[in-house]
């Protein structure tokens, strides 16, 4: 067998990139071998124009597990999800090749919140991180981007096993208070591929669809048939990455809000300036 056919993917990356592009007959460039990611791009798109809800609260939960630690995504898991989060860090640089890892997946993280709440203003936004079989609320829901990036940081090293219940249950504790005007959503970044939880995760799965909590899983190693499961039962989104590039896409992909709801509360405010009424008797004003 030829040693570039038995390669991994991310080892050619950026290797031979002159066969992906050819001349046309006007004499410009084009891509070959399929749509790629602009075609993903712009089938995203092409999607048709439907009302979306504004107000957003939305749980952005990390696995922390040993799984982020493997190796297919460069230089890590966990380093390359960091890298996706964050954009605005570059003054920080890190020389150690562990550390440059642990860095790089934040990056990747904090990116995805900046560009959260540039298009949600008026949105509100948690993190919530497992491993070791527990579930840790880094940030409760709030609208300040620097406190979440900032506690981000602060992440220590990976370890055990993921607990999907419990990321879960802790994100319903608070999602569940939302009013109904509002989505109520939960983000999870998946790298293993076992979780290890202290009940049926199908009843947790059944309380999401109860109150109306939509659970999106963004998976970095293989398809699992329960995340996708969970996802179909309460109307989220499962994906698995191809490489860092749909990593970066699939994420952001959750900028965009999600479709507004049919049976979502809808009620009118009164605003503007106050009338001017005048009065025959004196008067006076504070």
């Amino acid at each position: 067998m030829d040693e570039e056919d038995s390669s991994y993917r991310w080892e050619t990356e950026y290797e031979r990139t002159w066969e992906t592009i050819q001349e046309d007959d006007s004499g410009s460039l084009k891509a070959v071998g399929g749509d790629g990611e602009e075609g993903r791009r712009r089938r995203h798109k092409a999607k048709e124009r439907i009302r979306l809800g504004m107000m957003r609260h939305l749980f952005l939960v990390i696995d922390l597990s040993s799984a982020m630690e493997e190796k297919d995504l460069r230089p890590s898991r966990l380093s390359c999800t960091l890298k996706v989060v964050v954009i605005s860090t570059n003054q920080h640089k890190v020389h150690i090749r562990r550390q440059t890892a642990i860095f790089v997946c934040l990056q990747v993280v904090e990116n995805f919140i900046l560009e959260f709440f540039d298009q949600n203003p008026i949105s509100q936004l948690g993190v919530i991180v497992t491993r070791s079989s527990k579930a840790e609320k880094v940030t409760d829901l709030g609208g300040n981007p620097r406190q979440h990036v900032s506690k981000l940081k602060e992440m220590a090293s990976c370890r055990g096993e993921p607990s999907l219940q419990n990321a879960m249950e802790m994100a319903m504790q608070s999602l569940k208070h939302v009013p109904s005007h509002a989505s109520r959503e939960i983000l999870i970044v998946m790298g293993s591929l076992t979780t290890c939880d202290p009940g049926d995760i199908l009843v947790t799965c059944e309380s999401l669809t109860a109150h109306q909590i939509q659970c999106s899983i963004i998976g970095l190693a293989a398809e699992v048939h329960l995340c996708k499961k969970i996802c179909e039962n309460t109307k989220g989104q499962y994906s698995v990455i191809l490489d860092e590039s749909h990593y970066k896409e699939l994420l952001m992909q959750h900028v965009t809000p999600p479709p507004a709801m049919a049976s979502a509360e809808a009620s009118l405010i009164r605003m503007g300036f106050p009338h001017h009424h005048s009065t025959a008797s004196p008067s006076y004003s504070m």
